[in-house]
């Protein structure tokens, strides 16, 4: 029954789940605590068709599921996390400098006491990890729902880091060390309740280290001694000097520095200190569990994806947590580029952390949103005039545990619950003529993304003709690494369509959150747009989840099948299209010519 909700992804994902796992062992069993024979059968059934019903609802697309479980079964491959092992590998033989980086650098860590051995070494496994940072656990029932968080992201195949950080309620003196013991174990205890296994670690992590660049030092050794043993170590922000006077340490600091210990036991060549060689680890996400359910800025607004490279300035002159800003900024920034930062409210339900762990998608795109009687009206509009409209289905299934009546989908999304996803993110340049372009890295960008050669003449000599018509927009994100082609064409009786035509990104740079980064980006540029792909492309099932409408075109033999889909803006003022438009819009894509040989 444990591995019940990890085998539906390898069917969405189209593998066999003993494909992925090393012979003769189930990854996913390890993390789980006594047999069903020694607790409750009743309680025992709840809890895995709770578990059950919180994978479902992360409705992840075949490549997020293929994604999550090679990633848990340790055949994760990407280049980008290569590159960042080698540049890991070379900083550790670099001689320290005693500069202090003017700017956070992802993968810029440490350098070790030891000195790295050569990379000819064999590799060792991976095991996937998140690192979870709680600022609290006062609110009623908030250890409860953290230990069954906890215990799920064992049970699906993930090793969770807990430090339980001062949230400014323990003080240094005896009352308030107390405190933080009690609440490591009362924590400890909710996570084995719920049929995981844990490890307080109270004393022992942090220390100074007078050799190393920083001041405060983590261990790793007892973190990954528990998780070799199947445990969730749970860690206290607690430090005894040179005196042995014990400290209470400041979140972002303690955060910082397990963080950094983390990134460097990421080498597929060293194995973690304290698993005894078995594994070393895969950071996926660092998640903040605090009193807040995302970051806020002036007038409620409210920040699900926050790109740091692009966006920290603004989003900081007018956030509400500016701490937790700079605490996910400062850890990121230590993690691979892979590495997503989750901000959650403490008292969210556990499946939604869990749909930020598996699905990496901002929760706008996870959660249907209240559909006010204007979209209504234009939807009904748009069924009349012949173009199907296109919503994505609420989280399925919304089952009532404990009963078989299945929960009406308007009484569970209602109010969703909300939180911010993070990426350290990658640089914009927006660019409205192709002379302020790199060329030729554009069409090698296009080309590796496509993995189709572009016809580059005929292509960009339309973009060309287009600057001096209706416009082009061309938005780059990093060095090349991702880009979106914008053109605003000309539609009879109508002011210009913004219309997408390409959308690329680098494979080195995925699972960087590249497309999500981009599609903010477009989103901020044009407000409601519309594209075509392929019927049998691959990327449909992301471009349906984001996209408010879509229309298949009619099929003809030798002809290409395309898919038509629009997205409109939600916010007062900006421009939304119209029916008439989209039938223009459909009308003037189906006759752009074909951009690749």
């Amino acid at each position: 029954m444990q591995a019940h909700g990890v085998r539906v992804f390898a069917r969405r994902a189209g593998v066999q789940l003993q494909q992925l796992l090393p012979s003769g062992q189930n990854r996913f069993s390890t993390a789980s605590s006594a047999s069903p024979e020694s607790e409750s059968g009743a309680h025992h059934k709840q809890r895995e068709r709770e578990l059950i019903l919180s994978v479902l609802s992360t409705v992840p697309s075949p490549r997020e599921a293929r994604k999550f479980l090679n990633s848990v079964s340790g055949n994760e491959t990407m280049r980008s996390q290569r590159e960042f092992e080698e540049r890991q590998a070379r900083l550790a033989t670099e001689e320290p400098t005693v500069r202090t980086p003017g700017r956070l650098v992802p993968g810029e860590i440490l350098r070790g006491e030891r000195a790295a051995e050569t990379r000819e070494t064999e590799a060792v496994p991976r095991r996937l990890t998140a690192s979870v940072f709680i600022d609290g656990l006062e609110s009623p029932g908030a250890c409860e729902r953290t230990g069954k968080l906890l215990a799920q992201i064992q049970r699906i195949g993930v090793s969770p880091v807990v430090l339980l950080a001062n949230n400014g309620s323990a003080d240094a003196t005896c009352g308030g060390y107390r405190s933080i013991i009690r609440q490591v174990h009362q924590l400890a205890d909710a996570v084995e309740r719920e049929g995981g296994k844990a490890r307080p670690i109270n004393e022992g992590v942090f220390f100074n280290n007078p050799y190393a660049r920083t001041d405060l030092t983590v261990d790793p050794e007892l973190i990954g001694a528990a998780i070799a043993q199947g445990q969730t170590p749970i860690i206290s922000p607690l430090m005894a000097d040179a005196e042995l006077q014990v400290k209470v340490l400041k979140p972002r600091v303690a955060a910082a520095a397990v963080a950094r210990a983390l990134a460097q036991s990421t080498s597929t060549q060293h194995a973690m200190a304290g698993s005894g060689g078995a594994f070393s680890l895969l950071v996926a996400r660092l998640i903040l569990l605090g009193g807040a359910d995302g970051l806020t800025g002036d007038g409620d607004v409210f920040h699900r994806f926050v790109n740091l490279e692009e966006d920290y300035a603004e989003v900081a002159a007018a956030c509400a947590q500016p701490d937790v800003l700079e605490l996910m900024r400062t850890s990121l920034a230590i993690l691979p580029p892979t590495a997503a930062g989750i901000v959650a409210s403490v008292d969210s339900d556990p499946s939604l952390v869990l749909k930020g762990l598996i699905s990496e998608r901002p929760v706008a795109t996870q959660q249907r949103p209240r559909r006010n009687q204007g979209v209504a009206r234009q939807s009904q509009a748009v069924r009349r005039a012949g173009i199907p409209s296109y919503r994505p289905l609420p989280n399925y299934p919304f089952v009532d545990i404990g009963g078989r009546d299945v929960a009406k989908a308007a009484d569970v999304v209602e109010a969703p619950t909300q939180f911010t996803l993070l990426r350290h993110g990658f640089q914009i340049q927006r660019h409205t003529k192709l002379d302020t372009c790199n060329v030729p890295r554009l069409r090698s960008l296009l080309e590796s993304s496509f993995k189709r050669t572009l016809d580059a003449g005929q292509y960009f000599e339309r973009l060309r003709q287009l600057q001096s018509a209706g416009g082009v927009e061309i938005i780059v994100a990093g060095d090349y690494q991702g880009a979106v082609i914008v053109t605003h064409e000309a539609v009879a009786g109508a002011e210009s369509l913004p219309y997408l035509d390409k959308f690329a990104v680098l494979p080195s740079a995925q699972g960087t959150g590249m497309a999500d980064i981009l599609w903010a980006q477009l989103r901020r540029t044009c407000p409601s747009c519309m594209w075509r792909s392929r019927n049998d492309n691959g990327v449909n099932k992301w471009y349906f989840d984001r996209s408010s409408g879509h229309v298949r075109a009619p099929a003809q033999p030798g002809a290409t099948q395309w898919v038509f889909f629009w997205y409109q803006s939600s916010v007062a003022g900006q421009r939304t299209l119209t029916v008439d438009e989209i039938q223009a819009g459909i009308a003037v894509s189906q006759k752009i010519a074909p951009s690749f040989i």
